[in-house]
């Protein structure tokens, strides 16, 4: 069982305010019981989002502030009408604008109280169900490998731990949660994924989750790799073009390069993941809207003969200036 006092203490300092995301289900309910244990219950702020799309959201909600009263941490609640969310953004499902106005919530709560950690209570049954949702979508390597314990300002004590590991602790010590009634309803893919379809592996092979646990491990080790590979690339390529009498930085006006020459020294696969890593920096650390064939449109264009060139995919814009790539 996960040790939330050391946990805490490896991402906060002394005084500084936890915030909890709490949906008051098991999962944010383990948590939040378990903060209660350590020395920094004090500092506690609990985030409640009443989606309002249950019937019983108002007795979480209320379950929450009775909760507060008794053990003296702090609760912030918000709420919106997501009917007329929806007809504004039609285009959207639940799920995804759910989400985003859960997380501009957090965000606020972040600012308010002047913390910039928000910790969720995903675990090792999500981060599986997740590997799984993004592969059937086709991901690379950072949609498979998904959460991790800290990312930006999330952190996500719970990845190790199994989904039955938390009821079994809940109910063996008779502590309340409420069950999201909408969990049931396969009608969403990722309800129908954790309903109908990963259960079947536990039929193949009753280790499954350890096993795609230690896939996803490795899978981020790989990703740790190239990374470390790109990033070489990139900052070699920059000083050795700087330090060249060939090229006028001013003149030029240029932020990032990198000589054609060299670029063709690397494998295919880096190749692709140094301008996978250049799009996602040039586009606020984000890959939407780069496809597999935008990437090879991209080598293409470095390789053509033709100099004095541009290519453009969203805010990435390269140029060719006779050996080198400026973005």
């Amino acid at each position: 069982m996960i040790n939330i006092q050391t946990f805490l203490e490896k991402y906060y300092e002394k005084d500084e305010t936890v915030v909890l995301a709490c949906s008051a289900g098991p999962d944010s309910m383990f948590l939040l019981y378990k903060i209660l244990e350590t020395e920094f219950r004090k500092n506690l702020v609990v985030c409640y989002f009443n989606h309002g799309t249950r019937p019983e959201t108002d007795d979480e909600e209320k379950f929450l502030e009775e909760l507060w009263k008794k053990e003296w941490f702090q609760v912030e609640v918000a709420s919106c009408d997501f009917e007329k969310i929806q007809k504004l953004y039609p285009s959207k499902s639940f799920e995804e604008l759910a989400r985003e106005k859960r997380y501009q919530f957090f965000d606020a709560i972040l600012d308010i109280h002047k913390s910039n950690k928000v910790i969720l209570g995903h675990h090792l049954d999500d981060k599986i169900e997740t590997f799984f949702f993004n592969l059937a979508r086709w991901s690379k390597l950072t949609g498979l490998i998904n959460m991790t314990e800290c990312s930006g300002a999330i952190l996500r004590p719970l990845l190790d731990l199994e989904k039955n590991e938390i009821l079994e602790y809940l109910d063996t010590n008779n502590l309340k949660y409420f069950i999201d009634s909408s969990n049931a309803e396969s009608i969403y893919t990722r309800n129908n994924l954790r309903n109908n379809i990963i259960p079947k592996f536990e039929e193949i092979n009753s280790s499954y989750k350890n096993n795609i646990k230690n896939t996803i491990s490795y899978f981020q080790e790989v990703k740790q790799h190239l990374d470390r590979e790109v990033e070489e690339f990139i900052k070699e390529q920059g000083i050795q073009i700087f330090n060249s009498w060939k090229y006028k930085i001013n003149t030029l006006e240029i932020n990032w390069y990198f000589y054609i020459e060299d670029f063709n020294k690397k494998t295919v696969l880096l190749q692709k993941e140094i301008i996978r890593n250049i799009f996602h920096v040039s586009n606020g650390w984000s890959t939407i809207g780069l496809s597999e064939a935008n990437i090879w449109d991209i080598i293409k264009f470095i390789n053509w003969k033709n100099n004095k060139t541009v290519k453009e995919i969203k805010e990435l814009k390269m140029r060719k200036e006779n050996t080198i790539i400026i973005y």
